[in-house]
């Protein structure tokens, strides 16, 4: 088991993922709940950085566990550093910004970035590509500036 350092001004305190995990699971601000419905029980989300999957698990969390990717909607790839762990703030480093490179050069990206966590490898290249194709297609969207729009549109 890992465990990540917390440094205080009189010991350094080490505290394992696991622990982490189980202080933060039941309550935390990332944590989303969907209620109770006809065919299916209560499900649970997590909108935290560095969870590929949005599911509130070990597994995924990127504030428990010490490796962590995170792809933003910003398009930006990023990986969790170890050394900062007792300044959230600066535990993520930026690798790749991914509206530059071709599919398969995110893919590749991605591959090399999630080199410490292969089980989250196909998640990553998921979302990744996900991501960049979206941003491609709102890009490539130009609005006529000369097009009027009726009053029998505007009602429907």
């Amino acid at each position: 088991v890992r465990s990540v350092q917390f440094h205080c001004p009189l010991y350094p305190i080490k505290m394992s993922q696991t622990l982490i995990w189980h202080l933060i699971r039941d309550n935390n601000s990332f944590m989303v709940k969907r209620e109770r419905t006809s065919r299916s029980g209560a499900v649970q989300f997590s909108s935290e950085p560095g969870n590929l999957m949005n599911a509130h698990s070990f597994k995924y969390s990127g504030i428990s566990n010490n490796r962590a990717v995170d792809i933003s909607s910003a398009l930006a790839l990023r990986s969790k550093d170890c050394k900062a762990a007792n300044k959230p703030s600066k535990t993520y480093a930026n690798n790749e910004t991914l509206s530059i490179f071709p599919s398969k050069a995110v893919a590749r990206a991605v591959a090399v970035t999630t080199a410490t966590r292969p089980d989250l490898l196909a998640a990553a290249k998921v979302r990744a590509l996900k991501i960049v194709n979206g941003a491609r297609v709102a890009r490539g969207i130009k609005k006529n500036k000369n097009a009027k729009v009726t009053k029998s549109i505007r009602r429907k």
